[in-house]
């Protein structure tokens, strides 16, 4: 009795995994990250106006206007301080963080 209970354990591992490793290859490639930016191509969010601005992933024209409102309201001191423009989020400062600069 013990050994059919060992056995159907050793089974059921076994298929637990096979299904585990056959949703991972369903799922496809893992999704790329953004890439980095070198520090003299990324834009800085101080000075850019919306025309750059809309180049980053995320941000149309709108988003671009606040981001000009926001700073002529107080500078960006840090890159996260994107965070407090209306419309830009943690989703989307994640997407661009590696893309600008304040400086």
């Amino acid at each position: 009795m013990m050994r059919a209970v060992l056995a159907l354990a050793i089974l059921l591992g076994i298929l637990h995994t096979a299904h585990a490793l056959a949703a991972g290859a369903e799922a496809g490639p893992p999704p790329e990250q953004a890439p980095v930016a070198s520090e003299n191509t990324r834009i800085n969010i101080n000075t850019a106006d919306p025309k750059e601005l809309v180049r980053l992933p995320g941000i149309g024209p709108t988003r671009a206007q606040a981001i000009v409102t926001a700073r002529e309201k107080r500078r960006f001191r840090r890159i996260e301080d994107i965070l407090r423009v209306p419309g830009i989020g943690r989703k989307t400062f994640g997407r661009i963080r590696n893309s600008i600069r304040v400086r």
